[in-house]
Parts: C-alpha cells; sequence; structure tokens
C-alpha cells in the first residue's frame, strides 16, 4: 500500500479518509459540511507528508480542483473505489478473494454494484439515510443520525405496523407460518386506529427504518436473481450502528436463500478504494 498518499471520498453526507501509517491503515470520517470546512486544518493535522491525494465521492470534485494547486491530486470514478475497497476489506476480514456478489451501498441514497469478472453500476434507489434523516427530521425535529439510531432500537414497529397475521385468522391455513410475519403495512395499524396519542415515537423511528431496509432488501434480491448471484455485501454509512437495518437484511435473505455479507468499516470502503488506486 502506497505510502504518503491520502484517499477522500467525499460524499453529500458524509466524508470518509485512508491512509497508510507506520504500518497501519489508518480511518477516519467527517460529516462532509465540517470536513469542507476544516480541509485545510485536518490536512496539517496528518502526522506525515502527502505526496498525493486521491480524491472520490459526488462531492469531490471542487476540492480536487483546488488542491491539484498543491498536492498530486487524482479524481477516482467512486464506483471503482468502493468496488476496490469492499475487496480489501473482504480478503483482510475473510482471508480469500471477494466473490461474485452484489454490493449495495445505503448511504444519503442507495447505489447497487455487480461485481462479477468485472462490474458494473446495475441500479439504486432514492431510499436511503437521507430520507430516513430528512422524513425523521420534519416529523419529530431530529437531525442526528445516532440519535434516530438510538430511538430505533427502543421501538417496537408492530405497535404500529399491520403485519400479515393481523389480517388472516390463525385458523385460515392459506397463509403459511413464515409469511404471517411479513409486512402487509408500514404505520397501517395507524391507518385505522387513529389514536395518535398512545403512539410512541420510537415505534415509528422503527417503522420507517424498517420500511426502507424492507424495500431496500425486496429490491436487492430481485438484482441477485436477475443476475443470478447468491452473495449480498452491505454497506454505506447508513449502516453504522444500524443493527435494524442489519437484521432486516439478514432475514431477507435468509428468506431468499441468499448470504448477506457485513464487512468491518465497510462504510470507509470509498476512501480505502482510492487510497489503493
Amino acid at each position: 500500500m502506497a505510502k504518503n498518499r491520502l484517499g477522500i471520498d467525499i460524499g453529500y453526507s458524509l466524508t470518509k479518509l485512508a491512509w497508510h501509517e507506520n504500518d497501519n491503515l489508518c480511518l477516519e470520517l467527517f460529516p462532509t459540511n465540517d470536513f469542507l470546512k476544516s480541509i485545510e486544518d485536518i490536512l496539517e493535522s496528518l502526522s506525515f507528508n502527502i505526496n498525493q491525494i486521491n480524491f472520490t465521492g459526488g462531492k469531490g470534485f471542487e476540492p480536487f480542483s483546488e488542491y491539484s494547486k498543491f498536492y498530486d491530486v487524482r479524481l477516482l470514478d467512486e464506483f471503482e473505489c468502493n468496488i476496490k475497497g469492499i475487496e480489501f476489506l473482504y480478503y483482510i476480514q475473510k482471508g480469500k478473494n471477494l466473490p461474485n456478489c452484489l454490493i449495495v451501498t445505503l448511504g444519503t441514497g442507495t447505489s447497487i454494484l455487480l461485481k462479477k469478472k468485472d462490474f458494473a453500476h446495475v441500479g439504486g434507489s432514492a431510499l436511503g439515510g437521507g430520507f430516513v434523516l430528512g422524513l425523521i427530521g420534519l416529523i419529530f425535529d431530529i437531525w442526528n443520525h445516532d440519535e434516530i439510531i438510538r430511538l430505533a432500537k427502543k421501538g417496537q414497529r408492530f405497535n404500529v405496523d399491520l403485519k400479515v397475521s393481523d389480517i388472516y385468522s390463525l385458523k385460515d391455513n392459506r397463509i403459511t407460518g413464515i409469511f404471517r410475519e411479513f409486512t402487509a403495512a408500514t404505520l397501517g395499524k395507524l391507518a385505522k386506529s387513529f389514536d395518535i396519542k398512545n403512539v410512541k415515537n420510537e415505534d415509528i423511528i422503527c417503522s420507517i427504518i424498517n420500511m426502507v431496509g424492507e424495500n431496500i432488501g425486496s429490491l436487492t434480491i430481485q438484482f441477485a436473481n436477475n443476475y443470478d448471484v447468491h452473495d449480498i455485501v452491505y454497506s454505506g454509512g447508513f449502516m453504522i450502528k444500524n443493527s435494524i437495518l442489519k437484521n432486516t437484511f439478514k432475514n431477507i435473505c435468509v428468506l431468499n436463500k441468499k448470504k448477506s455479507i457485513f464487512l468491518k468499516h465497510a462504510e470507509l470502503a470509498g476512501a480505502i478504494g482510492a487510497l489503493i488506486s
């Protein structure tokens, strides 16, 4: 891994840094607005001489243009960097090469990459962390990812979500046991009762996160079937501390006989890929 090089992945919400120092891979993560305001101070705080900066991510162009005056810089494709970073992390953590798979990155929005002999950006969704933060912010005036996840973990979504088992009688044998646990309608119980006074904020927040997870998970299964892959790697900033989303993806994959993969530091894959490119 190259020394004196910095990989920077600047997304809409989060900025990720990766560099190699004293035989260690060093990683940092910042809110993008904070990073762009303090980029000079952050670069000066690094305890090595930077010879090259590889920028990637949707917000990388302007810093790339500005710092081309001072450093040897490159502007790299974010999907290529993400694939390379995931391949690196998989090999380090699993001790073998990344198999044919889908890589689903949940950031502000969601992208879906196909990795076989080559790679391709095959799809995505506007549902992601940006949607959840925006909607919950508008409803509850909570704009912090960690606080949203903390509250969601306290919630019970089936206090507000309608399950299939809430519709069909237990004696109705047309519906199998596992299908009874599916979500029939997100927030569906509220649509009938309108008893808002007894609804907990935590339940609604948990419901919204699961709604995004179920939709992205179902979409991903369709892509996996279409491209004949078994393994699905989930990554991105919206996955940070998000055990609710992780469990939703696990369950959907088990149901559909797919393998869900969650790598440590996967949210920093783009910066790692930029570093090693």
